[in-house]
C-alpha cells in the first residue's frame, strides 16, 4: 500500500495544523505562520500535470466520496474501476520534494510561543497552543471566507498545558498533573475562560470524543470515559462556526456530569487493565495494543457473544508507540524509530526517522483523509484514500450491522438521549 504524498524538506517545524485553506506550522524558532494549502497543492499539480484532477480530490476535496453525486458516479463499475486505476498510477509515480526556502516567502508569521510548544488545536475560528507555561488562544477574523486578521497569542490559562480538543462548542484541555479543565465558546469577541476548577482530577495527557462524550487519558493504557450533557442548535450556522460550513447542531452544555473508568470495555473485550499497553479511539472505535503484543480494534459496544475484535498485524517486533491518529478505515502509529499506516488489513512504513508528532483530520470535510507528519528536518502531507473497501468479515450483518446495540457505557441518570448509536466498527 503506497500513498500520494509530498514533502516540505529544510523546515524546522515542531508542530503543524490544516485549517481552512491554510496550513499553520509552528516553527522552532518560536515562530507561528501559516501558507494557503492551495499554493502548496498548485506547486504540485504544476509538477505533474498528467495527475491534475487526482491531485485536487487527494489534497483538496476530500469530501467527494461523502456527497450523494460522487457516490453515485464511483457506484458505476467502470468509473469507479477507471478511478482507482489512475489513482495507484499516481501512487507509484508522485513523489516530490518542496524546498521551504523556496516558498518561504509566501508565509505569513502572526505569533510567537516563549516557552515549549506541546499541541495545537485550531477550532471555530480560534487557535489554541498548549505550552508549558500556559494556553495560548489567538481569534481569527475573516473576509469572504478568507483569513484576514489573526489577534496575538494571548495566554488564557497559566497550567502546563500537554494537549487539547474541541468540538460542539466545548474546549479541553489536558494539564498533566492538574488535571482535565474545560471551556465552551460563548463570546466571538472575547478569549474562552477555563473553569477554576478541573472536570477530572487526577491526571489528563490526551483526550478524544466519542461523539458528544469524552475519553480521557491518564496514560498510555488507560482512560476514563465522561458522559457530557448536550443541547440540539439550531439549524443555521451556530456563530461559532463561521468559515467552515458547520454539521455541528450540538452544543455540550456540561462536561462529566459522569464518569466511569474504562472496566466495561475492557470486561466487554475479557481482559484486565495490567495487559493494555497502549489505547487510542476514534469516534466509534477504540484501539487496544496489548503487553503480549497482540493489537487490535472493537467498537463501543454491547452485544451478546462478547465483543467485536478486528486484529491488526503491527510492521516488524514490537515498539513503543510514542502517539497515534485515526484515518478513515485505519490508524497510523507514531513508534520511536518510525511511523506506520495501517489500513484495509495492509501496513505501510511513512517514515523510517522519529517524528515530533503526526496529526489526522477526521472531523474535516476538506481534509479527513489527510495525515501530516513533523521529522526533524521535513513536514510530510500523506493522502490516506486507497478506494480499496473493507474485507469482508465472518459475523453476519445481523450481529454486525445496522442493529441498535447498547453502549458498554450508559449514563444511568440525567443523560439525554444520545441519537449516535450507530456506530460502525473499525
Amino acid at each position: 500500500m503506497r500513498t500520494i504524498h509530498f514533502d516540505i524538506v529544510n523546515i524546522e517545524a515542531l508542530d503543524s495544523y490544516l485549517y481552512a485553506g491554510n496550513l499553520y506550522v509552528v516553527f522552532a524558532d518560536g515562530h507561528i505562520g501559516y501558507i494557503s494549502f492551495d499554493r502548496i497543492i498548485h506547486i504540485l499539480r504544476e509538477a505533474y500535470h498528467k495527475y491534475d484532477n487526482i491531485i485536487q480530490l487527494a489534497f483538496l476535496h476530500n469530501d467527494y466520496t461523502q456527497t450523494p453525486s460522487g457516490t453515485l458516479l464511483l457506484g458505476i463499475q467502470r468509473v469507479k474501476e477507471a478511478v482507482e486505476q489512475e489513482w495507484r498510477e499516481a501512487q507509484n509515480e508522485i513523489s516530490l520534494s518542496i524546498d521551504y526556502r523556496e516558498i518561504s516567502r509566501y508565509f505569513h508569521f502572526y505569533g510567537e510561543y516563549h516557552e515549549m510548544p506541546l499541541d495545537i488545536r485550531i477550532y471555530a475560528m480560534r487557535l489554541y497552543l498548549g505550552c508549558k507555561d500556559g494556553l495560548y488562544e489567538s481569534r481569527f477574523s475573516q473576509d469572504d471566507n478568507t483569513i484576514v486578521n489573526q489577534t496575538n497569542l494571548e495566554r488564557v490559562f497559566d497550567s502546563k498545558v500537554v494537549s487539547v480538543n474541541a468540538k460542539y462548542g466545548a474546549i479541553a484541555i489536558s494539564a498533566d498533573k492538574e488535571g482535565l479543565f474545560s471551556s465552551e465558546l460563548s463570546d466571538e469577541d472575547s478569549p474562552i475562560r477555563v473553569s477554576d476548577k478541573p472536570v477530572l482530577d487526577g491526571r489528563s495527557l490526551r483526550t478524544d470524543w466519542k461523539d458528544v462524550d469524552l475519553l480521557n487519558y491518564d496514560s498510555a493504557s488507560e482512560f476514563s470515559y465522561l458522559h457530557n450533557e448536550y443541547e440540539r442548535t439550531e439549524k443555521q450556522q451556530p456563530f461559532y462556526y463561521q468559515l467552515r460550513k458547520g454539521n455541528e447542531h450540538k452544543r455540550i452544555t456540561e462536561i462529566g456530569i459522569q464518569i466511569e473508568d474504562m472496566m466495561p470495555i475492557l470486561d466487554n473485550l475479557q481482559i484486565q487493565k495490567d495487559e493494555v499497553d497502549y489505547c487510542f479511539n476514534s469516534g466509534s472505535v477504540a484501539f487496544f495494543r496489548l503487553t503480549n503484543g497482540e493489537f487490535f480494534a472493537t467498537d463501543f459496544q454491547s452485544r451478546q457473544g462478547g465483543a467485536y475484535r478486528k486484529e491488526i498485524k503491527e510492521v516488524g517486533r514490537r515498539k513503543k508507540i510514542l502517539s497515534s491518529a485515526v484515518i478513515p478505515n485505519g490508524c497510523v502509529l507514531n513508534y520511536f524509530d518510525k511511523t506506520v499506516m495501517y489500513r484495509d488489513g495492509k501496513s505501510f512504513v511513512l517514515s523510517d526517522e522519529p517524528a515530533y508528532g503526526i496529526r489526522s483530520y477526521m472531523n474535516a470535510k476538506r481534509y479527513r483523509s489527510l495525515l501530516t507528519v513533523n521529522n526533524e528536518h521535513s513536514l510530510c502531507v500523506f493522502s490516506a484514500e486507497t478506494f480499496t473497501p473493507m474485507e469482508p468479515r465472518n459475523e453476519t450483518y445481523e450481529d454486525l450491522g445496522r442493529v441498535r446495540y447498547n453502549n458498554v457505557f450508559r449514563g444511568k441518570s440525567k443523560l439525554k438521549k444520545n441519537d449516535n448509536d450507530f456506530d460502525i466498527p473499525f
